[in-house]
């Protein structure tokens, strides 16, 4: 993580292991606390934070762990997805009295 005068944050993130998505979900949680903003750039995801109160040394640390957490559910969301769907089906049918 690379930081400017300004305050203002740079992280420099590989496409291939972190999604839009997840920047986009991290960046909304953090959005009433700091000014976000991302783009392509040259195949990596380039994210400019800047926290809107002073002292929060940390706050750009945790924005990082919270893009980690998001690209977490998501990777684990798409892995077990049929798995949940089957046991909502085997819910729904016996809920409605059908034998499984």
């Amino acid at each position: 993580m690379k930081k400017s005068d300004n305050d203002i944050r740079t992280l420099i993130l590989d496409e291939e292991i972190y999604s839009k998505e997840a920047i986009s979900l991290a960046a909304y949680i953090y959005s009433y606390r700091a000014d976000i903003e991302y783009k392509k750039k040259a195949g990596k995801l380039e994210v400019k934070f800047k926290a809107n109160e002073t002292n929060n040394e940390n706050m750009a640390d945790d924005f990082s762990n919270e893009i980690l957490n998001q690209q977490c559910r998501i990777d684990l969301t798409k892995k077990n997805s049929r798995v949940s769907q089957i046991i909502v089906t085997k819910a729904l049918l016996s809920a409605a009295g059908e034998r499984i």
